[in-house]
C-alpha cells in the first residue's frame, strides 16, 4: 500500500500563514498556553505497482478547522485557506514524487501556529493540473494525456482527510498528525492495463494523531527567592528557563509527565537543589514556585493551573511564599474602591496556595492586608491587568533584604 504521510507537529512555526496568537513570552519556543505548533512533513511507503516510476502530486496547502467537514465542504473555498473557518497548517506549493518518500524518508511541507483547541476537519489541497503519474516506460499520465489519469478538472481540489480522532492543539506542546494517502486505493486501474487505459483518481486519505498532550505536561518555574535559578531536563537547561531571577518566570516547557527528568540548580552551579520531585499528570499545566523557608533553604511547590474561570473573566490564585506568622487577605477591586469582602481570604504562610477564583477581566487594583482586616494595606498593586480566560497566580514573596514589607509578583499559567 502506498502511503503519503504528513507529519504535523502542534507545539505549531509557520512556513506560510501564521494565525494571530496571544502573548508569546511563555511557551515552548516562545509559545504560551493559548497556542501550539503544527509542523507538516511528507513521506511515503512502498508502492506495489511494478509499472509506475513516479507519482507526482502538487501539494498546495494543508488546512484544518474546528468544525468537521465532508467531501463537498473540503472542496469549497479551496483558493482561500482562511474562509469557512479553515486555517492553513502548511503551504508548500510544491511538487512531490511520493515514490521518493519511502522507508522513513520525509519532506517537510511547512508548519503553523494555531490557537489551542480541537480541529475536527482537515483537508489536503492539490493542483491536479500540475500532478501526474509517470510509468516505467516513460509515458506520463495527466488529465489531458491519452491514456490519462482522471484528476479533478479544477485548478485546485480539496481532499478530505479522514481523522481517527480530532487534531488536538495544546498550548506550549507539539502535536503530530500522520496523514496516510493510500495511493493503491486512490489510483484505480481502468481495464486490465495502465499503459493502455490509464487510471482513475479516487482519493483515500486518512489521518491519525499522536499529540504531546497524550504523554506530556506543561511546566513553568517562578522564583520567589533571591538567587537566580536554572530549570534543567537531564543535563540541559530548558529553553527560556535559565537565570530565572526573583519575580521572574521561565518559559513554558512541555515534558513527559511520567519521566520528566527535571532538576533545578542555582545559576552558576552544577548541583541540583534538593527537594524538587514534581508529580505531573498528562495534559495538565503547572506553575512551579521556588521560595525560601525560615532557614533560607529553597522549597518548591508544584501547582496545577487547571481552572475554568467564569465567562469573560480571569482566574486568580494566591500563593503565600512568606514566613509571616499571620495569614493575608487579598482584595481585587476597581481603582480606589473601598475594601469590604476579600477576593481571596486567609492565605496562610509557608508555601500555601489558595484555590482559584474568578476575577473581572481588565485592569484592577490589588491590595493585601492582614487576615480579617482592611487596614493597614500591606501591599498595593494599583494597576494590574487580567486577561479573560487566563489563569494567574499572585505570589506573595518575602521582603527584600533589610525590608519588612512583603513583595509580590504574578505568574501566568501555561
Amino acid at each position: 500500500m502506498k502511503n503519503l504521510r504528513l507529519t504535523v507537529l502542534a507545539t505549531l512555526t509557520l512556513a506560510a500563514a501564521t494565525l494571530p496568537v496571544a502573548c508569546s513570552d511563555s511557551g515552548l519556543s516562545g509559545l504560551d498556553s493559548t497556542v501550539g505548533r503544527v509542523v507538516v512533513k511528507l513521506t511515503d511507503a512502498p508502492f506495489l505497482s511494478d509499472s509506475v516510476a513516479s507519482v507526482d502530486v502538487f501539494v498546495v496547502r494543508v488546512d484544518g478547522r474546528i468544525g468537521a467537514t465532508d467531501d463537498a465542504e473540503a472542496n469549497t473555498d479551496v483558493e482561500d485557506g482562511s474562509a469557512s473557518g479553515w486555517h492553513t497548517l502548511a503551504s508548500p506549493n510544491a511538487l512531490y514524487n511520493l515514490l521518493s518518500l519511502q522507508n522513513g524518508a520525509t519532506a517537510t511541507l511547512g508548519s503553523a501556529t494555531l490557537t489551542a483547541g480541537s480541529y475536527n476537519g482537515l483537508r489536503l489541497i492539490i493542483d491536479p493540473n500540475q500532478s501526474s503519474i509517470t510509468l516505467k516506460n516513460g509515458k506520463k499520465l495527466t488529465n489531458t494525456s491519452s491514456p490519462s489519469v482522471t484528476f479533478p478538472s479544477a485548478s485546485r481540489s480539496g481532499l478530505k482527510i479522514l481523522l481517527s480522532k480530532p487534531l488536538t492543539v495544546v498550548g506550549g506542546t507539539t502535536t503530530n498528525l500522520l496523514v496516510d494517502f493510500d495511493v493503491n486505493d486512490s489510483f484505480v486501474m481502468r481495464g486490465n492495463s495502465i499503459e493502455q487505459n490509464g487510471l482513475l483518481f479516487k482519493p483515500v486519505i486518512r489521518g491519525s494523531v499522536t499529540d504531546a498532550a497524550t504523554v506530556n505536561a506543561t511546566i513553568r518555574l517562578a522564583n520567589a527567592g533571591n538567587n537566580p535559578l536554572d530549570l534543567l531536563q537531564g543535563t540541559s537547561i530548558l529553553g527560556g528557563s535559565g537565570n530565572v531571577a526573583f519575580g521572574a518566570s521561565s518559559a513554558c516547557s512541555s515534558v513527559n509527565a511520567a519521566t520528566p527528568g527535571l532538576s533545578i540548580q542555582q545559576t552558576g552551579t552544577t548541583v541540583a537543589l534538593p527537594g524538587f520531585a514534581p508529580t505531573l499528570e498528562v495534559g495538565k499545566s503547572y506553575s512551579i514556585i521556588a521560595y525560601p523557608n525560615a532557614a533560607n533553604v529553597v522549597q518548591f511547590a508544584t501547582l496545577s493551573n487547571l481552572f475554568a474561570p467564569a465567562a469573560g473573566q480571569a482566574g486568580l490564585r494566591v500563593f503565600n511564599a512568606t514566613t509571616f506568622p499571620a495569614a493575608f487577605d487579598v482584595f481585587v477591586t476597581t481603582s480606589g474602591a473601598a475594601l469590604t469582602t476579600p477576593t481571596v481570604a486567609n492565605v496562610l504562610a509557608g508555601g500555601t496556595g489558595s484555590a482559584f477564583v474568578s476575577v473581572p477581566a481588565g485592569t484592577s487594583e490589588v491590595r493585601l492586608t492582614a487576615v480579617g482586616t482592611t487596614t493597614p494595606v500591606l501591599l498595593d498593586i494599583p494597576s494590574q491587568a487580567f486577561t479573560a480566560g487566563q489563569n494567574v497566580t499572585l505570589v506573595i514573596a518575602p521582603p527584600a533584604a533589610g525590608q519588612t514589607a512583603p513583595r509580590a509578583f504574578f505568574v501566568v499559567g501555561c
